[in-house]
């Protein structure tokens, strides 16, 4: 009773849903439709919560038993939790893992309005104070959840005893717009107009699509995060599970400075994975540029993966998987790749 009033003052309302079996297999139902290919069966089955927070319902998935150690997982953006699947199937160790969608992804729900960092950082501050309270956790963040994740522990730093970012350091070099009027006109003339959400005709069409995006994803995983990802339109077909309105408001800070601020207040440890094929423009893609970024955590480890994309978890799962396990038991981190850069604090 005690728990559930602390939950109502924090603005948090819990209702559990049954596990979540997760469908697919040969010639199995899918959100789409029967598809007879073969997808990824988990090893792991989940279950799922809903969380009202700050307006928002949540949806929030966990994986493994109720009393081992808890271990956070942060999506990216246009992504849900259920792609953590593959990962939580590799992880050695035997962990709580808790999982949420953000704000206008996956199961979660929309808002009338925009998508800023503000936002999802106090999203997360208080989903931590109900899903782990009174603690310091682990806290493994993919691309905008790892942003997210790593201002949360510069802010927060008695709430996470270690910190893992996957292909993620911050946003693309010096964002600063220069013509802030025009940029705010621009968001103000996209409130105007009405969402459009890309349509595909069934789940293994959405699984074509990421394939293309990922060379490396096979077609059961493909075929698995399609199902995990796929949202029914009135009309027929599917779409992608996020507000496609979520893009105007990009939740970032816009220098190096600023995330420079705020990750040398991170006093745990930090393992980067980073991908050996970055994307285009991203911060992670110029090694001059990684070291720049590096130098401002005091206890910092980075790594890069070989033969991977900026889904590194999905290219390399076992190779993600196990540094993660050797770093949160404090372990020597396995031979990861390429273009080792570690810094270590002093104190």
């Amino acid at each position: 009773m005690a728990a559930d009033r602390r939950r109502r003052r924090a603005g948090l309302v819990y209702h559990a849903e049954p596990a979540c079996r997760e469908r697919g297999g040969r010639g199995r139902a899918f959100a789409g439709g029967l598809v007879s290919e073969p997808a990824y069966v988990p090893r792991i089955v989940s279950e799922t919560t809903r969380a009202h927070v700050r307006g928002v319902d949540y949806r929030v998935r966990r994986w493994g038993p109720v009393d081992a150690p808890p271990l956070v997982l942060l999506h990216g953006s246009r992504d849900t939790a259920a792609t953590f699947q593959f990962l939580v199937d590799s992880l050695r160790g035997t962990y709580r893992v808790i999982a949420p969608d953000w704000r206008g992804h996956g199961g979660s729900s929309w808002t009338p309005g925009s998508y800023w960092l503000s936002d999802f950082l106090l999203d997360l501050d208080r989903l931590a104070d109900d899903l782990v309270p009174g603690q310091a956790v682990a806290v493994v963040g993919h691309s905008m959840g790892g942003n997210i994740a790593a201002l949360f522990a510069a802010i927060r730093p008695a709430r996470v005893s270690k910190l893992v970012l996957l292909d993620s350091l911050g946003s693309r070099p010096d964002q600063n717009p220069v013509a802030i009027a025009d940029e705010l006109a621009k968001i103000l003339a996209q409130q105007d107009h009405a969402a459009r959400f890309r349509r595909y005709a069934d789940v293994a069409a959405l699984a074509d699509r990421l394939q293309h995006q990922n060379r490396r994803l096979d077609r059961p995983r493909a075929l698995f995060l399609a199902d995990a990802s796929a949202r029914s339109l009135p009309q027929g077909g599917v779409t992608w599970p996020h507000d496609p309105r979520f893009h105007r408001s990009y939740p970032t800070l816009h220098s190096v400075a600023e995330w420079g601020a705020c990750w040398q207040r991170i006093t745990m440890p930090v393992l980067a994975l980073l991908s050996s094929d970055p994307q285009p423009g991203a911060a992670t893609a110029d090694a001059a540029e990684v070291s720049r970024r590096a130098a401002f955590f005091p206890d910092l480890t980075v790594r890069r993966v070989a033969d991977t994309g900026h889904n590194l978890h999905h290219d390399a799962t076992a190779v993600a998987a196990d540094a993660i396990d050797a770093f949160l038991r404090g372990a020597t981190l396995p031979d990861c790749g390429i273009d080792t850069i570690e810094t270590r604090t002093t104190a």
